[in-house]
C-alpha cells in the first residue's frame, strides 16, 4: 500500500509540474506532448476536460491535478486506514496550495521544439565503469527516475525529489544531508543536462496530513552536493557492488542480514517473514517468486491503454 499510495501521489506531482510548464511558463505544445507521454491519451483526455479558460484558474488547476490521482487506479484497502483515497486527496490539495509555482521553472532543453526534453519524470539509465590498477574493467548500470528538474534565476539547475512518509520530523529531513539517492540522482541529471548539479530540494508530504500544523504536512528540504559527496557515493557504489552484490547475488539465502534495517522507516521490512524462516523454507519461497524486471525507460501506465 505504501508503494501504491506513493505512486498515486507521484502522478499528482507530475501533473503539478505539467501545469507549471503550461500556465506559468507558457509551453502549450510541451504540455500536450509530455502530458500524453506520462499519462497516456485516455487519462490525459480526462484530465484536460477541466481546462476551460485559456488562463487556467485555480479551480481548473485543482481539478486537473486531482484527476491525475483519481485516474491512477488507487483504491482503499480495508486493512489500511492511513493510506486512503480521501487522505491522499487531502494531501494533494495541501501540496497544490503550497507549491512554489513561479520560483523555479521546469527545465526545458529546447523551448522551441514541441517534443523537447523537459524536467518532469526524467528516466535515466547510465553505465558506471570501474577501472582497476591492472586495467581490468567492470561496468554496472545505474537506473532511476528523477521527479523534477528545475532552474533558478541564475540558470542553476536544481533537482527535486518528491517523497511521501508517515511523518516529517527533524530526523526525516536531516537524513537527506547524506542520502545516496539524492547524490546519485544529481550525478545522473548532471550528465543529462550537461552541466553540474549541486543543489536539490526534497519535497515531503505526510500521509495522512498531521492533525496539527507541525511542519504543515508538506515540507521542502534544500540540500547541497559537493565534490566530496560524489566521491564518497562512488566509493559506496563500489562497496555495494563488489562486497555485497557480487558475492551473494546468486546465494541470497546466505547473504549477511543487517538486522538494524528490519524496522526502518517506522514499519517492518516486507521481507521479514522470509528472513525469519528456516533456510529450506526460504528455498520454497524463492521458487514461488515472480521475476519482474523494471526500467523507467520502458515503463507504461496501465491506465493509458
Amino acid at each position: 500500500m505504501a508503494l501504491e499510495a506513493g505512486s498515486a501521489m507521484h502522478d499528482v506531482f507530475a501533473a503539478v509540474r505539467l501545469w507549471q510548464l503550461r500556465f506559468v511558463q507558457g509551453h502549450t505544445d510541451l504540455f500536450e506532448y509530455h502530458g500524453k507521454r506520462l499519462f497516456g491519451p485516455q487519462r490525459w483526455e480526462r484530465m484536460t476536460e477541466f481546462l476551460v479558460t485559456d488562463g487556467g484558474d485555480e479551480t481548473e488547476r485543482l481539478n486537473f491535478c486531482l484527476e491525475a490521482l483519481y485516474t491512477n487506479g488507487f483504491h482503499d484497502d480495508p486493512g489500511d486506514r492511513r493510506r486512503t483515497v480521501r487522505n491522499l486527496e487531502e494531501c494533494a490539495i495541501r501540496y497544490i496550495a503550497e507549491y512554489e509555482w513561479t520560483r523555479r521553472p521546469v527545465w526545458v532543453r529546447a523551448p522551441h521544439d514541441p517534443t523537447s526534453d523537459v524536467g518532469i519524470e526524467v528516466p535515466f539509465d547510465i553505465v558506471i565503469t570501474f577501472i582497476f590498477e591492472n586495467e581490468d574493467e567492470f561496468s554496472i548500470r545505474f537506473v532511476g527516475k528523477m521527479d523534477g528538474v528545475h532552474v533558478e534565476d541564475d540558470e542553476t539547475v536544481v533537482i527535486e525529489e518528491n517523497k511521501t512518509a508517515s511523518r516529517l520530523g527533524d530526523a526525516w529531513m536531516q537524513s537527506f544531508e547524506m542520502s545516496s539517492q539524492v547524490t546519485g540522482y544529481a550525478m545522473a541529471i548532471a550528465l543529462w543536462v550537461q552541466q553540474p548539479v549541486n543543489k536539490a530540494i526534497v519535497r515531503g508530504v505526510a500521509i495522512p496530513l498531521p492533525k496539527t500544523y507541525d511542519y504543515g504536512g508538506v515540507v521542502a528540504v534544500p540540500v547541497k552536493r559537493e565534490q566530496h559527496h560524489f566521491e564518497h557515493w562512488l566509493n559506496w557504489v563500489r562497496h555495494t557492488v563488489f562486497e555485497v552484490w557480487l558475492p551473494y547475488k546468486d546465494d541470497v539465502i546466505h547473504a549477511p542480514r543487517y538486522t538494524h534495517s528490519c524496522n526502518r522507516y517506522f514499519r517492518p521490512c516486507s521481507m521479514l517473514p522470509f528472513c525469519a524462516v528456516p533456510d529450506d523454507e526460504k528455498e520454497q519461497v524463492l521458487s514461488e517468486m515472480e521475476y519482474k524486471p523494471w526500467s523507467p525507460l520502458h515503463e507504461e501506465h496501465e491506465s493509458s491503454e
